[in-house]
């Protein structure tokens, strides 16, 4: 407590304050995209930099909530997983705002190694919690991973279809790649979301709402991109990238902010003064 406030009106501000913070740098993100106020290096370091604050303060609050839980606590083996998945992602926003700032032109590489490898431990941290809540046996746990692994398959592989038609000059691995992306943002937000009946108040569901932006800021960038349209778009000040990039950050901030809402929940308990989560 602090400043003779209780546990509950701390935990309301915090996510308040946290809420506002999220609006600012929104706000202060599409006025440096649109007019570009500073020399072009730094526009493109503060957009780059956004980007990283944003997914690393989402990493760090997971992170946070893992470490809250005894090792013998079941969470735990949701959370660890989650955590490890967010801090990957933050990797790859490092390494391609490295690659931005120094060469340029990112293309396939190492930022997608750590993207690609995070849906694999986010994929973990879902079984994980359909093991707590269902405790299915192994031809069940079976039956949902070859499920989801095909729904994830069979999606990719439509977009890539339609991609790679629509593509100026394309890369098949670029566009591949590209189209996973919304295709496992898709099926991990509709999985959880399928699972939210079961947490307690919908707690926990809170971050995978960002993977549903994700999916649609993805899929944009995606077709963008294959099209040879994101380029243009920068380079002409066009609104098709300005959508795509901010939708991303906006993503990134929903995803912060839930998992901030779950962290204060463990620490403070419930947000409202009423009571209700």
């Amino acid at each position: 407590m602090t400043y003779g406030w209780s546990a509950k009106d701390t935990s309301a501000r915090l996510y308040r304050s946290a809420i506002i913070a999220s609006i600012m740098m929104i706000v202060f993100y599409v006025y440096i995209y649109w007019f570009e106020p500073f020399p072009p290096l730094w526009n493109q370091f503060f957009s780059n930099f956004f980007l990283l604050l944003a997914s690393l303060c989402a990493a760090v609050v997971a992170t946070l909530i893992w470490s809250r839980y005894e090792k013998t606590d079941t969470p735990r083996r949701v959370w660890g997983p989650f955590a490890i998945s967010l801090w990957l992602w933050f990797g790859g926003e490092l390494s391609w705002g490295y690659l931005n700032m120094t060469v340029g032109d990112v293309q396939v590489g190492l930022p997608d190694v750590f993207w690609v490898s995070s849906y694999f431990t986010f994929a973990l941290a879902l079984l994980n919690q359909y093991r707590i809540l269902q405790q299915p046996d192994q031809r069940a746990i079976t039956k949902a991973v070859l499920f989801i692994s095909a729904a994830v398959g069979a999606i990719t592989l439509l977009i890539y279809s339609v991609f790679i038609l629509a593509a100026d000059s394309p890369s098949r691995l670029e566009v591949a790649v590209n189209s996973f992306y919304p295709a496992g943002d898709l099926l991990l937000a509709v999985t959880a979301l399928w699972l939210v009946r079961h947490f307690a108040g919908g707690a926990f569901a809170r971050p995978w709402v960002g993977l549903l932006i994700f999916t649609f800021s993805d899929l944009m960038y995606a077709w963008l991109e294959a099209t040879g349209t994101y380029a243009w778009s920068v380079d002409h000040g066009n609104l098709l990238s300005t959508v795509s990039d901010i939708a991303y950050l906006m993503a990134y901030l929903v995803l912060f902010v839930g998992v901030l809402y779950q962290w204060l929940f463990l620490k403070y308990g419930m947000l409202s003064p009423s009571g209700k989560q």
